[in-house]
């Protein structure tokens, strides 16, 4: 699945992962291709997203939103500050 991480200064990640595991307001949830769509608030302290050979990448951030979109395309909006 395609994801994309930006902040308000710079874009954060972007390229393919096979899940991303990050925290809502309610517990953490991971996301994998194919998932429902979704619109969620994101709390931190960090997402990973794990790619397709296993390497995990780890953003640390406060809070954001998360919005998975048709065709396994994820967009999240982070803030660092």
């Amino acid at each position: 699945m395609k994801i994309a991480v930006y902040s308000i200064q710079q874009t954060l990640f972007s390229g393919e992962a096979e899940k991303l595991i990050c925290h809502t307001p309610q517990g953490q949830i991971t996301v994998l291709d194919q998932h429902i769509p979704l619109i969620s608030s994101l709390v931190g302290p960090r997402l990973e997203i794990v790619g397709r050979n296993g390497k995990i990448n780890e953003i640390p951030f406060k809070g954001g939103f998360l919005e998975v979109r048709p065709a396994s395309e994820v967009v999240i909006l982070a803030s660092d500050e």
